[in-house]
């Protein structure tokens, strides 16, 4: 996000702080939680250096105004944490669902619906009142439609240059179109992915840096729920889809 620093919404300001210590502090949560084979041992590790490596290719492209790549990694984040996830999990319930999903025997639909049903419950809830599950099902379906190169995903690829009366406006396109809408969306993308993996570590209740964190993790969820990006009620794909644009005289930004 290019903004200037009097600028930077409170969400961006504690997710910029959080999200790297959190990607090391995952790392080290999944060395220390010993499975019974060095496969499945080495999983939760991998998929969270995938998640890294998403989120840093991300930045780097939204940075450059390609915003329709950088949207369609965000989603291969969030399936990696779903393994990371299920890897730093009591044994009898990690090991067969990792085994499955290394076989090709276990969807990621059928993982998340596993940690729904034995894992969510005691998280609580998301960004407001709404059960862990709810958040997780909204993020998932936001990032769903960029799974393929859709005319959904494809909107990434329009930069608003004018925007007149709420009715008609003016879009450039081409190969680097940066728009500061699309890429703030982008951004909290990433640090909604920051806030989950923040929660998800919290819960283990097993790294002590994790919970020296704990305050920031929740303020962060706060943030993010208070940010006029989202509305407490609705489906965040709409929300947060390219072309949702705001009335001439309403800000988004964050005060």
């Amino acid at each position: 996000m290019t903004v200037e620093a009097d600028e930077k919404p409170r969400w961006f300001e504690l997710g910029d702080r959080l999200m790297w210590p959190l990607v090391g502090m995952g790392v080290a949560t999944a060395r220390s939680h010993r499975l019974s084979t060095p496969d499945l041992q080495a999983l939760a590790e991998l998929a969270i250096c995938h998640h890294a490596g998403y989120l840093e290719a991300s930045n780097y492209a939204n940075r450059r105004g390609k915003h329709s790549p950088a949207i369609c990694l965000i989603r291969q984040s969030v399936e990696a944490l779903t393994i990371a996830e299920i890897g730093i999990q009591r044994r009898e319930f990690a090991e067969p669902l990792l085994l499955g999903w290394k076989n090709g025997k276990k969807s990621h639909g059928e993982l998340r619906k596993a940690l729904e049903q034995d894992v969510w419950a005691s998280y609580g809830t998301g960004l407001w009142d709404e059960t862990w599950a709810e958040f997780y099902g909204n993020l998932a379906r936001a990032v769903q439609p960029y799974a393929h190169y859709t005319s959904e995903l494809q909107g990434w690829q329009f930069a608003t240059v004018d925007y007149e009366g709420g009715r008609e406006f003016t879009a450039m396109f081409g190969l680097e179109t940066y728009d500061a809408l699309q890429a703030t969306r982008v951004t909290f993308f990433h640090m909604l992915l920051t806030y989950m993996l923040g929660r998800i570590l919290l819960a283990q209740r097993r790294n002590s840096d994790v919970m020296a964190r704990r305050a920031d993790i929740v303020e962060l969820g706060k943030a993010l729920g208070s940010s006029k990006l989202l509305f407490k009620r609705g489906e965040w794909w709409a929300q947060l889809a390219p072309n949702m644009l705001f009335k001439p005289g309403h800000d988004w930004h964050d005060t």
